[in-house]
C-alpha cells in the first residue's frame, strides 16, 4: 500500500492512500457477499451467489459503492500503523481521487506542537501590599461582628449609636434618573390634565398626598439592615437616623466623599428615602473577649499580632497568585501553538457537561437550560470554544515547562502530602480517608504535589531567582482513568467535499 503524508496547519496530517489491487479485489468480494445477503438472488441461498452474478445483477459501480467504506477504513488503519502515526481524534475523509486504482486522502488530527519562548527571561515582580493598622482594625471589627447578639428593646425609644435598624430603603443617585421619552411626556401631560379636572371636583388633602408619598416608598423600597455606627454609614445618613423612631419616614440627602470606594459614585448626591421598621440593640463583645471567643490562647495584643500575621499571609498569597497569573498570561502569549480543533472542541464539550452536573444539583437538566436559552447542544459547545482554547493553551504551555524543567514527583512527596491532608481530619475519619487517598485518589494527590512544585518553580522564574532545571525524583504516576486519545480503529467520517 502506497502512503504519502503532508503536514497541515492545526496539527493535521493529510494521508493520501492508494489501496493495493489485491486488497481492492478482496474488498469487492466481501461487498458482493453483503449485497447477496441484503438482496437474495433467485437460485442462490442468501450470501452464496458468486461475485460475477452479483456484479452482473447490480453493476460494478454498486459493488464499489458497497466496498468504499471498508476500503477507506481498512486502508486508513493500515496507513497509520505503517507510518507510525499517533492519532488524537477521529479522521476525516477529504477526497476520493480515483476508483481504480482506489486513491483517497484523509485528514488526521495528531498531537499538538508547542514551542515555548525563552520563558526564563519572563519576569513579573511580586507586589505585596503592606498591612496597615487600618486594615488590622477593620479585620478585628469583622471578627467582633461575628460574635454580636441582637436584643429587643425593653421599651420603645429613638435610635441611638450602637443600634441595628431594620429599614425600608429607596435610594436615588444623581444623574441616574431615567429621562422620560416624548411619549412618556405626553402621557404625563394627559395625566396632569386629568388630575386637574379631578381636583376641580374633589380637593385632595395634604394628608392624602403624604399617604401617597409613603405608599410610594413602601412599594419601591427594599428592606435593609443598617448598623448605626458612624464608621459604617455615610455621615449624613448616620446623623439623619440618630433619634428616629419605629414607623418614622425620613428623606436624607448626602454627598458621597471623593475617596468613596465606588469610583463612579464619588462626589455624587444621593437621596435616601427611609422608613424605620424595627430597632434592636447590638451587643458586641469587648475587645479583650475576642481571643477566647476565637479559641486563641493569648492576650488581646497577641491576638492582634496574630490577625496582622494572617492578613500578611493572605496578602502574600494574593500577590503570588497575581504574579503567577501574569506570568502564565505572558507565557501563553509568547508561545507558538499548533493545536487540532478536535482537542479544543473536546474540552469545550467537557466544560458544558461540567455545567450540566452543576445544574443537576438544583434539579435542572441540561436540555431544559438549552431550551430556555434557545440554543442547540452544538451551539452551546461552540460558545465555549474561546474559553476552551485558552484552557488548552495554558495546559499545554505548562506541561511543556514541566517537561523542560524536569519537574517530577517522588513517592516520598506523595506520602508527605497524604499525611498533611490527613491532619485536617478527625481521628475517626482518618482511616477511611487514608484508604481513599492511597487508592483511587493517589494520582490526584500526585497532581496536587506537582502543582505545588510547578507554582514554586514559576514563582522563582518570574522573580528571576531560579537556576535549577533538573529534578532527579522518580516520575509521578499517570492519572488513573486518563483517557487515551490515540485510537487507530476510529472510523473515518466522510465529509461533504468527498468525490
Amino acid at each position: 500500500m502506497k502512503v504519502t503524508t503532508e503536514k497541515l496547519p492545526k496539527s493535521l496530517i493529510a494521508l493520501q492512500i492508494e489501496i493495493d489491487r489485491d486488497q481492492f479485489e478482496r474488498s469487492l468480494d466481501q461487498a458482493a457477499r453483503r449485497l447477496s445477503q441484503k438482496f437474495p438472488i433467485q437460485g442462490f441461498r442468501p450470501g452464496k451467489a458468486p461475485r460475477f452474478i452479483i456484479e452482473r445483477t447490480f453493476g460494478r459501480e454498486a459493488l464499489i459503492e458497497e466496498a468504499t467504506e471498508e476500503l477507506i477504513n481498512t486502508g486508513y488503519r493500515k496507513a497509520i500503523k505503517q507510518e507510525n502515526i499517533e492519532v488524537v481524534g477521529p479522521p476525516n475523509l477529504d477526497k476520493i481521487h480515483s476508483i481504480e486504482p482506489f486513491v483517497f486522502t484523509v485528514h488526521v488530527p495528531v498531537p499538538p506542537t508547542v514551542t515555548l519562548p525563552d520563558y526564563r527571561s519572563i519576569h513579573v515582580p511580586l507586589e505585596v501590599e503592606p498591612i496597615t493598622d487600618e486594615m488590622v482594625e477593620a479585620a478585628l471589627e469583622q471578627i467582633r461582628e461575628k460574635h454580636l447578639t441582637l436584643q429587643e428593646l425593653d421599651e420603645p425609644r429613638p435610635a441611638q449609636q450602637g443600634d441595628q435598624l431594620q429599614v425600608r430603603l429607596k435610594t436615588e443617585i444623581e444623574g441616574e434618573e431615567e429621562e422620560a421619552t416624548e411619549e412618556q411626556s405626553e402621557e404625563a401631560a394627559d395625566d396632569s390634565e386629568a388630575k386637574a379636572e379631578t381636583a376641580a371636583d374633589t380637593e385632595q388633602t395634604d394628608d392624602e398626598e403624604e399617604e401617597e408619598e409613603d405608599d410610594e416608598i413602601e412599594n419601591e423600597g427594599s428592606e435593609e439592615t443598617l448598623p448605626l455606627e458612624p464608621n459604617r454609614l455615610v455621615p449624613e445618613l448616620y446623623e439623619g437616623l440618630i433619634g428616629t423612631s419605629v414607623g418614622e419616614k425620613k428623606t436624607i440627602v448626602a454627598v458621597l466623599p471623593e475617596d468613596h470606594h465606588e469610583e463612579s459614585l464619588r462626589g455624587k448626591k444621593i437621596t435616601f428615602h427611609v422608613e424605620i421598621l424595627d430597632i434592636k440593640r447590638r451587643i458586641v463583645p469587648a475587645w479583650e473577649e475576642l481571643p477566647a471567643l476565637e479559641s486563641f490562647n493569648g492576650t488581646f495584643e497577641e491576638f492582634r499580632a496574630h490577625v496582622r500575621e494572617n492578613l500578611a499571609n493572605q496578602e502574600r498569597k494574593r500577590a503570588e497568585q497575581e504574579q503567577l497569573n501574569a506570568y502564565i498570561e505572558q507565557l501563553v502569549e509568547q508561545t507558538t501553538f499548533d493545536i487540532p480543533d478536535v482537542m479544543i472542541r473536546d474540552v469545550a464539550h467537557s466544560m458544558l457537561h461540567e455545567q450540566e452536573q452543576q445544574f443537576a444539583r438544583y434539579g435542572i437538566s441540561l436540555d431544559q437550560v438549552l431550551q430556555y436559552r434557545g440554543v442547540t447542544h452544538d451551539q452551546a459547545v461552540d460558545e465555549l470554544i474561546p474559553e476552551a482554547e485558552k484552557q488548552v493553551k495554558v495546559t499545554l504551555a505548562l506541561s511543556e515547562v514541566i517537561k523542560q524543567e524536569g519537574i517530577t514527583v517522588g513517592e516520598d512527596e506523595i506520602e508527605a502530602e497524604i499525611q498533611t491532608i490527613l491532619e485536617s481530619y478527625d481521628e475517626k475519619q482518618r482511616p477511611q480517608v487514608e484508604r481513599t487517598l492511597r487508592g483511587q485518589l493517589r494520582s490526584s494527590v500526585a497532581n496536587v504535589v506537582l502543582d505545588k512544585k510547578l507554582r514554586a518553580r514559576l514563582s522563582a522564574i518570574a522573580s528571576g531567582n531560579s537556576t535549577d532545571t533538573s529534578d532527579s525524583s522518580p516520575a509521578a504516576p499517570d492519572a488513573e482513568g486518563a483517557t487515551d486519545v490515540t485510537n487507530s480503529d476510529e472510523p473515518v467520517s466522510r465529509s461533504s467535499n468527498e468525490a
